[in-house]
């Protein structure tokens, strides 16, 4: 079995210094610690991962907490995760919620008892219960896109209401006035901004005669089929309808479909997320695109800077939203 000094005599430095690369204990010189690398690999010397943690007190491993591994929306955002982790050394847990605080505080909990180096926590299913479970503690932790903001913590968050206020201006552009919104569920703190953002603009364009109404949905395709099921019921039928998230706009279209009221001709419909399904449906749909990968990369990058450095301030990072208009939208028909 290969074994410190034997690394060391072919690199030619002492056991100490292979310990302080392999552990990551102390500074070793670039070249050194290139050769000693080199050693290891011809060797095909393995470190023991848990001596390591217990020299280094460091597990390096990360938990990564999602809603639900089924939603299109997380795998952009686990691989901007996982592909800095990996590139750091360090190996992603994930765990999912499916929506359920408890199940939620049971793997914060789990990953806590680990004695992992950081988590992440992704779950629209945030409440404030997790959050104080997590400051109980002195695990490293980051949170992307909570409700809340300026908690004191490392945290992250899309700015949605640039995406709404493009995609209401652009129906606007198409001729439409009565509008109608279909939201997820109002107990989950993302869905609740999602709706004020939406609000707050159609507000102002009250000059322009623009009528609106919320549905509530559930941010899954069934809970959009259903929603548009409720609004097909309505005695005048809007000519657009913006959804919560890709998933809820792609139900609808589907109901919508089912009924015979064709997409765009007799309703448009925008999304929200951007997800791979959007260009492939016919028609394609026109959503607004989040930065998943891009966000998911950035709070591996905010959890890297507080285990290196704990007494570093709390960082707040804002992602925009933006439109991106494909065939699902189009100007309203003077026989709607």
């Amino acid at each position: 079995m290969v074994n410190y000094s034997d690394i060391a005599k072919l690199a030619k430095v002492s056991p100490t210094t292979v310990s302080h690369v392999i552990n990551e204990t102390r500074f070793v010189m670039p070249e050194t610690k290139r050769r000693v690398l080199k050693v290891m690999k011809k060797l095909k010397y393995q470190p023991n991962l848990l001596a390591r943690s217990l020299a280094t007190g460091k597990t390096h491993t990360i938990g990564l907490v999602i809603s639900d591994i089924r939603n299109p929306f997380y795998p952009e955002l686990v691989q901007g995760v996982e592909e800095l982790a990996v590139k750091n050394d360090y190996n992603v847990f994930l765990c999912n919620t499916d929506y359920d605080i408890e199940k939620g505080l049971k793997s914060i909990g789990a990953l806590i008892k680990r004695k992992i180096d950081g988590i992440i926590v992704a779950s629209s299913q945030v409440g404030s219960s997790i959050i104080n479970q997590l400051m109980d503690t002195d695990v490293n932790f980051v949170l992307v896109d909570w409700g809340k903001r300026n908690v004191g913590v490392d945290s992250l968050y899309f700015d949605y209401r640039v995406g709404i206020a493009e995609a209401i201006a652009h129906l606007i552009s198409l001729k439409h006035r009565n509008i109608y919104f279909i939201s997820g569920p109002k107990t989950l703190k993302t869905a609740k901004i999602r709706i004020r953002n939406f609000i707050d603009v159609a507000e102002k364009y009250s000059d322009d005669n623009l009528n609106y109404k919320i549905v509530e949905g559930d941010h899954k395709m069934e809970g959009g089929s259903r929603a548009a099921q409720k609004i097909l019921k309505e005695k005048i039928l809007p000519t657009a309808v913006v959804c919560s998230n890709d998933l809820t706009a792609l139900g609808a279209m589907k109901a919508f479909k089912a009924k015979g009221v064709k997409v765009p001709d007799n309703i448009s419909i925008i999304g929200l997320d951007n997800i791979a399904l959007t260009e492939i449906v016919s028609p394609t749909l026109t959503t607004i695109e989040l930065e998943r990968y891009r966000i998911g990369e950035a709070s591996m990058e905010l959890l890297l800077n507080r285990i290196k450095d704990k007494k570093l301030p709390k960082q707040t990072r804002i992602f925009k939203t933006k439109l991106i208009v494909r065939e699902s939208t189009s100007e309203i028909k003077k026989n709607n």
